[in-house]
Order: C-alpha cells, then sequence, then structure tokens
C-alpha cells in the first residue's frame, strides 16, 4: 500500500469549494485536547453510573484489578493510535487510519460504524442527561418538569456550542472538567482521612478475587468507561501541533483517568467494606457514592455531586456531538456525503452544516422516543449509549489491524509500536468485545431479548459501508480512489 507523507498529502485541504471553506482552524493545544478527550470519557458519571454496577455485579471487591487490564489494553490500542496520528494529519480517525491501513473498502465499512455509533450516541446522550436533570432537580430543588424539556434546553446549548470555533466549547468544558477531578480528589481524601489505611483493602489486589465473581461484566463496564478516548485524532485538524499533541493528548487522558478510576474504585471497596459489597441490594446500587458522601462527608457534598454528574453528561454530549460532526465533516468533503457537510463556518470555523445535522438528528430521535412514552434512560439512553459503545470496541480492534497493516513497509518501522502493541491490544479488545456482545443486558440495562441482540447493528452499519465503498469504486473511481489521500 502507498504510504503518504505526512506533511504533504496528509495535510488538511485549504481550499474553499462553492460555497465555504473546508478546513477548520488550528486553536487546540495538547492540553485541551486532552481535556476534550476526558470529557467525552465523562470520569464524574463514570465513577457514580459505572463502578457500582462493576462492583457489585462484576468481580466484586477487585474491581480495581478491572481497571488495570483496561487502562492497560487501552494503553496498548494509544501506542499504534498514536503512531497513526503522527503520519496521519487530517481528520476522521477510525475511518481515516482504517482506510489507510485495511484500504478504502474497509475504510468507509468502518465509517458507517462509526457514524452510527457516534451520531446516535447524541440523541441518547440528551435523553439521559434530561433524565438526569429531572431527577436531580427535582430531588434538590422541587422542579416537576418532563424530561423532553431538559433534553430540549441541552440541545439548544449544545447545538449553539457546536456551531462556534472548537476552543469556544474546550473553555467550557476545562472547567465542568477540573471541576470534576477537584470533586473526585476530595472525596477520595475524605475517605481517606477517615478510614486510614482500611481505605485500602488487600483483597482489591487478589486476582483470584477478580475471577471468583464475573469478570466478564467487571471488564466490560471498565472498557466502557474509555469511551470516547481516542477522540483526540478527530480533533487533529483543529490541533496547533497534531504530529505531537495527539499522541500526548491521548496519553494524558489515558493514564489521567486510569489512575483516578483504580485509586477510586480501591477506595470505594474500603468505605463499604470487602464484606459487605455482595450484600448490597440491587435498588441500593445507584446510590453508592451518596450513601458514602453522607456517611463519610455531609449531605450538602452529596447534593454537589448530584450537579456535579449532571454537568459531567453534559460535557460528554457536547463532546460526543463534536466528535459526530467531525465525522460527518470528513465524509461531506471527501463526497462520501453530501458535499455541504465538509464545509466550515467562513466566520466560525467550526463544521457547521455537520454539527447542525447532527443536531437535528438528535431532535428527531429524542422527540420522538418522548412522543412514544420510552423511559429517558431505560428505553433509550442506555441502549443507544450501549450499542455506541460495543461500535467503539469494534473499530478501535480493526484500527489495531490497520496499523500492523500501515507500517509493514515502513522505513521506520517499529516491533513494538508497529506490531506487538497493536496486535496485543487487538487481542485484548476481541475478549472485551466478546463480553460485550454477551452481557449486553449490562450496557442496555434491559432483559428484552430483541434490544439485546441490538450488536448486530455493528456488522449491519459495516456491511452497508462496504457496500456503498464497493459501489464507489465501480461507478466514482476517482472518488474511490480519493478516499486515501483525502482530497477534497
Amino acid at each position: 500500500m502507498t504510504q503518504t507523507n505526512a506533511a504533504t498529502a496528509s495535510a488538511p485541504v485549504a481550499v474553499v469549494a462553492a460555497g465555504g471553506p473546508v478546513a477548520l482552524p488550528r486553536s487546540l493545544s495538547t492540553f485541551r485536547l486532552a481535556v476534550f478527550v476526558i470529557a467525552a470519557v465523562a470520569p464524574l458519571a463514570c465513577v457514580i453510573g459505572v463502578l457500582p454496577v462493576a462492583l457489585v455485579f462484576g468481580s466484586g471487591t477487585a474491581l480495581p484489578l478491572a481497571f488495570i487490564i483496561s487502562t492497560v489494553v487501552t494503553a496498548l490500542f494509544a501506542v499504534g493510535y498514536s503512531a497513526f496520528s503522527r503520519e496521519v494529519l487530517v481528520g476522521g480517525a477510525f475511518y481515516t487510519y482504517i482506510a489507510r491501513g485495511l484500504g478504502p473498502v474497509m475504510g468507509l465499512g468502518a465509517a458507517g460504524v462509526a457514524v452510527v455509533s457516534y451520531t446516535m450516541f447524541v440523541p441518547g446522550g440528551f435523553s439521559y442527561l434530561g433524565y438526569m436533570m429531572q431527577t436531580t432537580l427535582s430531588d434538590v430543588f422541587g422542579f416537576h418538569l418532563h424530561w423532553f424539556v431538559y433534553s430540549l434546553t441541552a440541545w439548544v446549548i449544545v447545538g449553539f456550542f457546536g456551531l462556534r470555533q472548537i476552543d469556544f466549547s474546550a473553555r467550557v468544558i476545562l472547567f465542568v472538567i477540573l471541576f470534576e477531578f477537584a470533586l473526585l480528589l476530595f472525596f477520595d481524601a475524605a475517605l481517606v482521612e477517615h478510614l486510614g489505611a482500611a481505605a485500602f483493602p488487600a483483597q482489591s489486589l487478589d486476582l483470584h478475587g477478580l475471577t471468583s465473581g464475573a469478570p466478564g461484566v467487571a471488564i466490560l463496564l471498565a472498557f466502557t468507561c474509555y469511551f470516547g478516548i481516542e477522540s483526540a485524532a478527530l480533533f487533529s485538524e483543529e490541533a496547533k501541533s497534531p504530529q505531537k499533541s495527539v499522541a500526548r493528548a491521548t496519553y494524558i487522558a489515558i493514564f489521567a483517568i486510569g489512575i483516578f478510576y483504580f485509586i477510586t474504585s480501591w477506595i470505594t471497596v474500603g468505605g463499604i467494606g470487602p464484606d459487605n459489597i455482595k450484600g448490597i441490594p440491587a435498588e441500593d446500587v445507584g446510590l453508592i457514592y451518596f450513601k458514602l458522601s453522607n456517611q463519610y462527608i455531609s449531605t450538602v457534598f452529596t447534593t454537589i455531586i448530584q450537579l456535579a454528574v449532571v454537568t459531567s453528561m453534559f460535557a460528554t454530549v457536547l463532546s460526543m456531538h463534536n466528535v459526530a460532526a467531525r465525522y460527518l465533516f470528513v465524509l461531506g468533503r471527501q463526497g462520501c456525503l453530501p458535499r455541504v457537510l465538509g464545509r466550515a463556518h467562513p466566520v466560525h470555523g467550526s463544521p457547521s452544516a455537520a454539527s447542525a445535522t447532527v443536531s437535528v438528528v438528535a431532535l428527531i430521535v429524542f422527540t420522538n422516543a418522548a412522543y412514544l412514552g420510552l423511559h429517558p434512560m431505560l428505553g433509550l439512553g442506555l441502549i443507544v449509549l450501549g450499542f455506541a459503545a460495543v461500535g467503539v470496541m469494534f473499530m478501535q480492534a480493526l484500527t489495531s489491524l490497520a496499523v500492523v497493516s500501515y507500517f509493514r513497509n515502513h522505513p521506520e518501522r517499529s516491533l513494538w509500536q508497529h506490531v506487538v502493541a497493536p496486535i496485543l491490544a487487538f487481542l485484548g479488545l476481541l475478549v472485551a468485545l466478546y463480553f460485550a456482545v454477551t452481557n449486553f443486558e449490562y450496557l442496555s440495562g434491559s432483559q428484552n431479548p430483541v434490544v439485546n441482540r441490538f450488536p448486530i447493528g455493528i456488522l449491519l452499519a459495516m456491511a452497508a459501508g462496504i457496500a456503498f465503498a464497493l459501489w464507489l469504486r465501480r461507478y466514482r473511481p476517482a472518488r474511490f480512489a480519493a478516499i486515501q489521500l483525502d482530497e477534497a
């Protein structure tokens, strides 16, 4: 396969098409890129919403070990992923990398998965956010409004941010993320102060404990806490120094949140008591952190956490909205979707048409969910978010293979970076995918067998993308050939 020079063909297209420019301004530093990645992961929302489920229904006291495994595999994935980010400087991330490594046909198949996964994450995120706002504001302030009102309010704000230059969103997200980490640090410190050495029980480092419970559930849920970790590469065209900052931002995010997950889950086991975990009633699982906060800190801090979870989810939806818009932007610029989607706003330098499209799709989906009376979390939110998580793991596995293929004849090929680490990541991600498909009910929150077959949709999206690629190759060969070079 022909290699592409990073300084030429991989550079963002800077021409002006009829109707607007097709390049985005470079305004993001390494730190701001890392902030976007961490926002996509939503560490506080994961700690409050995912850790308790993994703790009680997964491996119990050994949950910290599950986070070590997921962190290591994610870091191995980042080794090859970061190598790609230094070679390919255009947006598109998974889609672009897979197209370069495995060919345009597989690349457009991955594009189908990416567009469906990220675009559908957004309405699911809005419905979930609306439900969280409804329950939190009702508990804290006594406001009793339908979840759709809150979702619609968030939709307006996110849509406005999406039409502005990316650093406008970055400033808002930065504040939210710093606040999240401050709360988590304070929570961990307060429990350690009260419990002393008991905050770090030795049982949490016992490998037998990991295998004696339901390791598949624990490892699966630990992996979902890294959803969005790949998003730095999607903003590579808007990074000031993409050959360095994308890789650095990815590593910073992985190890920052990995350390937080490991330490916080370990302290949580100590706070509950290793012998008390399996006795927690199912109806109390979602209240674990609020009860620990009431017990060891104060009810005021509990209220602050409740409100912060809402802002954390808002930051995630905003970040994922930007991610989905940039996939549509790249595909539009290449002519794989309507060209208008690939034009940047002449003033704000944002993918405005793509952003507006994501907003419209989201509005249609969560509005219909409200009209049909679906539960915002169990009827739409968790199902769509779980589906997106499976889609991302699938694309991560393909990207790991693409790294090996792309660099096989590269003059600077590194055995560790371009072969060993990607293969290990691929194997680890295959295991995670197996757990995701066989335990999808823990992602969807549903026992409905039809709902829990939704991961099949990933293969259908892949097949649709491949079919479109084959059509392009036969009837639009010039456009098909341009996919690997991102020629607008």
